[in-house]
């Protein structure tokens, strides 16, 4: 196998004979060609006639189904006018309901279930008169029916304002039942009305839709069977014709293989090409190396039949290579780990080709008892901006080996693997330093936004608690002032570490800010949470940090504690919950955790 570069001990691996292309058999190829049958004048008329019928059918179809979609549309909208109506119906009826729910009972909850839908009553009507604005008929009644609507709203707004205003007594008093009774009669008479001259619409264009419907299913049909007919009659014509050229196709299939087998190596060295160029892309998408080898070991195999090999990593020591990655039937087994003189490519920083049944340099790490003379090997440096990461060594039987395109594809394919995998390091290690607090080693408060809102929603799914610990250091401005910044970022250095030590692994341990810190704890109720966030105060009461040789602390924190869904539903009720919880540990005099459900 050649990759790019210099290419020592190219292998000549032997081609298909070529062949001349017999000029008789191209001559009888033409005289049959032109040779005719008796239905020849009568085929391309048919051949017309038959695309006329076909233009025919499909022009119809296109208008049938332009003017099906516009009935469509119509019978649409006509459901959407209806199902408005229903919608400003059921509002306004959820507004009298809470209203009077609210004028009985006083609750708060039907106080705000009323004023929820009186907004979305005022959308619905807006959204109505949009629909039949279009509908000299309908466009009046909606214009009656939101005037209506607003006058009841009204009515009931004003009861609730009396009701703020003085109290249920007075707004019962108020009330105005037959008054209120009669604007609903009126607003369900025109309601009623929109709604049977809607129903008579939809009716009238669902008959349109039948009879356009049929209409076309005949044209198509007709259409259909008359064209399929002339083309059947075409293809019986050709058929005969056909038969005749059989023995000359025989005779000239073998003149025409030397042209196939030319235009066989040109689609294949496109298809290469293709596939290189697909890896590419796909390549830039790669997430993890995982992904990355499957990618270039399919590729490879894609390529060349047969394949097989290893990648391997230079590791962090620099000292020697690692397997990370194999694919394929080894034709030729290669250690595990190796050094970078075992290697003739790692020694001279360029490709190392072994053809099969060739006398040259066996690299150290294959196999020293497997004979290479049916057996083709390729090692590949991988380098990245001049600096080796590793080395790809695949192999091959050799009769696999067609060309010596395949060994080029197989070069750049090398190249594009290194940098492909340096750039995935490089990803990897920025997003684990924007992740990470990297004073304390926990979790940033980035990462906390993210992943509270999903680890609350799979909580809710499992109908699971979910505990929310916010955690501060105790006078630590004082530490900071007597001792110093340095020594400030040692003792939260240290408090990261207890934190870290005292939380269960799918717990998220975060520093939100200066002194202070969050614990998110996923299936934990309150009780729980406040066993939990006590070991951690408790941990770090009797803690003492070593700074320049100097004994600092212990110091004590305060940890305020929410828990959903008793003290809320959403992350920000719950982080601001615990935040006030935690300042109202501190107020009752720190060293000390509080739940947001516990009240003096």
């Amino acid at each position: 196998m050649h990759p790019r570069g210099p290419r020592p001990g190219r292998s000549t691996l032997p081609g298909p004979p070529r062949r001349r292309y017999n000029s008789a058999l191209f001559r009888r190829v033409l005289v049959l060609a032109a040779s005719s049958s008796r239905f020849k004048s009568y085929r391309l008329p048919a051949f017309a006639l038959a695309l006329l019928l076909l233009a025919g059918t499909g022009a119809a179809s296109i208008a049938g189904v332009g003017n099906l979609r516009a009935s469509n549309a119509l019978i649409e909208h006509t459901y959407q006018v209806l199902n408005r109506i229903e919608v400003v119906d059921q509002l306004v009826r959820s507004s009298e309901a809470s209203g009077r729910a609210y004028r009985l009972t006083g609750h708060p909850d039907f106080r705000r279930q009323y004023l929820l839908v009186v907004p979305e009553v005022e959308r619905e009507l807006a959204a109505l008169r949009a629909l039949t604005e279009d509908n000299p008929v309908q466009a009046p009644r909606a214009q009656a029916l939101a005037t209506l609507v607003r006058t009841h709203m009204a009515e009931l707004q004003r009861l609730h304002d009396i009701q703020e205003m003085f109290d249920m007594e007075a707004a019962r008093a108020a009330t105005d039942a037959p008054r209120s009774l009669a604007q609903w009669r009126r607003i369900e008479s025109v309601s009623a009305q929109m709604r049977d001259e809607e129903n008579r619409l939809l009716a009238e264009r669902e008959v349109r839709v039948r009879r356009a419907a049929a209409g076309l299913t005949v044209l198509v049909v007709l259409g259909t069977l008359l064209s399929s007919a002339l083309m059947i009659w075409l293809m019986w014509s050709l058929t005969r014709e056909n038969r005749r050229a059989q023995g000359l196709e025989r005779e000239a299939r073998d003149a025409f293989h030397e042209m196939a087998l030319s235009m066989a190596r040109a689609d294949r060295l496109s298809q290469q090409r293709h596939r290189l160029s697909r890896y590419s892309g796909l390549l830039q998408s790669c997430e993890t190396r995982d992904e990355i080898m499957q990618l270039t070991a399919t590729t490879l195999t894609g390529l060349i039949p047969g394949v097989s090999g290893q990648c391997y990593l230079l590791r962090a020591s620099q000292n020697f290579y690692e397997t990370i990655a194999t694919f394929g039937d080894a034709a030729i087994s290669s250690a595990d780990l190796l050094l970078p003189n075992q290697c003739w490519a790692l020694r001279r920083g360029q490709p190392h080709h072994l053809p099969a049944g060739s006398d040259g340099m066996r690299c150290d790490h294959l196999d020293p008892g497997a004979p290479l003379d049916t057996v083709s090997s390729l090692c590949l440096p991988l380098a990245a901006q001049g600096t080796a990461i590793g080395l790809l060594h695949i192999s091959v039987p050799a009769a696999q080996v067609s060309d010596e395109d395949d060994l080029d594809i197989v070069g750049q394919i090398a190249e594009q693997l290194g940098l492909a995998i340096v750039n995935l390091q490089l990803r990897e290690t920025l997003r684990t330093q924007s992740l990470r607090d990297p004073l304390t080693g926990l979790f940033n408060r980035r990462y906390l936004e993210e992943n509270l809102a999903r680890e609350l929603q799979r909580c809710e799914r499992r109908r699971l608690p979910l505990s929310v610990l916010m955690l501060d250091v105790d006078h630590f401005k004082r530490f900071n002032d007597t001792h110093g910044h340095a020594a400030g970022d040692a003792l939260l250095a240290q408090v990261g570490r207890l934190i870290q030590a005292k939380v269960r692994s799918e717990d998220i341990a975060c520093r939100y800010g200066g002194e202070e810190f969050t614990v998110v704890m996923p299936e934990l109720d309150a009780r729980g949470a406040c066993e939990r966030a006590d070991q951690i105060r408790a941990a770090i009461e009797v803690a003492t940090v070593l700074h320049l040789r100097q004994t600092l602390g212990p110091v004590t924190v305060s940890i305020g504690i929410a828990t959903y869904p008793g003290d809320g539903m959403t992350p920000e009720v719950l982080q601001q919950l615990a935040d006030a919880t935690l300042y109202r540990a501190k107020a009752e005099g720190r060293n000390r955790v509080l739940h947001a459900s516990y009240r003096d």
